[in-house]
């Protein structure tokens, strides 16, 4: 599984301030533009998310996270910021496969 947040963080001193880097793979890439373009269609601010790429065997679930309030969980429903929803994009073609939600 991979995590990518999607708020800069940046490594070092004041002096060598470098955004941290993160790899994806162009598959994963592809999978998380996918499910973003669904994620739109929600009307969610992303900046209240983090994006989290699981890799299955015949599809990639890229979750959106929704920030939690200080001190409380997020799996397993919804925050302030929005619903936990995992959006599964076949490996073989970028389709949408399906769409569920946390409880």
């Amino acid at each position: 599984m991979f995590a990518l947040s999607l708020n800069p963080v940046y490594a070092g001193t004041a002096q060598t301030m470098k955004p941290q880097e993160t790899t994806l793979a162009g598959p994963q890439a592809r999978a998380i533009a996918v499910g973003y373009a669904e994620f739109e269609k929600t009307g969610f601010l992303i900046e209240g998310y983090e994006v989290i790429v699981a890799a299955h065997a015949e599809a990639f679930e890229i979750i959106f996270l929704p920030a939690a309030p200080e001190g409380r969980s997020v799996r397993g429903g919804q925050t302030p910021a929005g619903k936990e929803i995992h959006y599964w994009i076949s490996r073989q073609d970028f389709s949408l496969k399906r769409t569920t939600f946390a409880r």
